[in-house]
């Protein structure tokens, strides 16, 4: 049953889309009035005009073509690649016992000193993603009719996961956050989900033994992985896929003076618990589509990142397995 549009949940929605207060009570009165669901409540204040406009001015085309190259070295030895693992592991572990639903949507609406009124709309939020991945489904005209089963990396305290799960027979929920996990776990129980599987990704080796879907969904997750790590994950996400399949991940592509190295890295980005930002440039996920028999349907600039104009790009891909 649709959760009820109260007034609170009308001021939040305000709060956090539109990052103002309501003109006055008798706006929140009328939407109260009109809407039936929170879900109507998100997608109506995500096509208002005012919207749209707030977000066209912050945020435009990252890239002119005449940025220099970054400097990226790649990470191949498998200790290497655990240590990485395991700091980005450390790293969100803390955030889910500290600040679980703000590490996931970075807005202080989602602090946990407010997350119990803005909850209801954390979770409705998800829903508009589930429903952008199939409207570029089918703008793409992909048949996603005979999909049963989805694989959500990165599903963190299970957002999309619940919305996913009325969409597919079977859905595959990982994380390497322990924490975020009991979170989802305990969240998908209330909503009594009974059709996903939450999985805890412990070690590096555990991405190569993901099982086998129709649709990998990944989003803002990658982008907090060193990028030999976003290189292991992109090639494991196109192995799995059924014949036909698709997957579906975001991932910022382009940083202005952005370079990563092993060494440095160590011992400047691994001192600290916090979250972190990575690039994984086009060339090379189109490197890996290729060799592991993909074939890319879409790329879109996505701006997920938030970061600063002309300083960043992000992008989500639309990968197809052979059939």
């Amino acid at each position: 049953m649709p959760t009820q549009v109260t007034p609170e949940a009308v001021a939040w929605a305000y709060r956090l889309l539109l990052d103002r207060e309501p003109e006055n009570q008798d706006v929140v009165d009328d939407w109260v009035t009109k809407l039936t669901s929170l879900q109507e409540l998100v997608q109506e204040f995500i096509r208002s005009d005012e919207f749209k406009a707030k977000y066209r001015l912050l945020r435009s085309p990252a890239m002119s073509g005449a940025e220099p190259k970054m400097r990226i070295e790649t990470v191949l030895s498998e200790p290497d690649l655990q240590i990485l693992f395991q700091h980005i592991q450390d790293t969100w572990q803390h955030l889910g016992e500290t600040e679980p639903h703000f590490s996931v949507l970075t807005s202080e609406l989602f602090e946990q000193s407010k997350i119990q009124e803005t909850k209801a709309i954390f979770y409705e939020s998800g829903q508009y993603e589930v429903d952008r991945l199939f409207k570029a489904l089918d703008r793409n005209g992909i048949n996603y009719s005979l999909f049963k089963s989805c694989l959500e990396y990165g599903c963190g305290v299970g957002r999309v996961t619940r919305w996913l799960s009325e969409r597919f027979a079977r859905v595959y929920g990982y994380d390497i956050s322990r924490s975020h996990l009991q979170l989802a776990e305990s969240y998908l129980a209330e909503e009594k989900i009974r059709n996903v599987t939450l999985h805890h990704i412990r070690k590096v080796q555990d991405i190569e033994t993901l099982p086998k879907v129709d649709l990998v969904y990944s989003l803002i997750v990658l982008q907090h992985n060193p990028p030999p790590i976003i290189n292991l994950i992109i090639r494991e996400f196109i192995k799995i896929l059924n014949p036909g399949g698709v997957a579906y991940f975001q991932v910022p592509t382009y940083r202005l003076d952005y370079a990563f190295s092993l060494k440095d890295y160590l011992s400047h980005e691994a001192q600290a618990r916090q979250m972190e930002m990575h690039v994984l440039p086009q060339k090379q996920i189109f490197e890996i589509v290729k060799q592991e028999g993909g074939k890319v349907i879409e790329v879109i600039e996505d701006n997920l990142t938030g970061e600063v104009p002309y300083k960043e790009m992000s992008n989500t891909f639309i990968i197809q397995k052979a059939g």
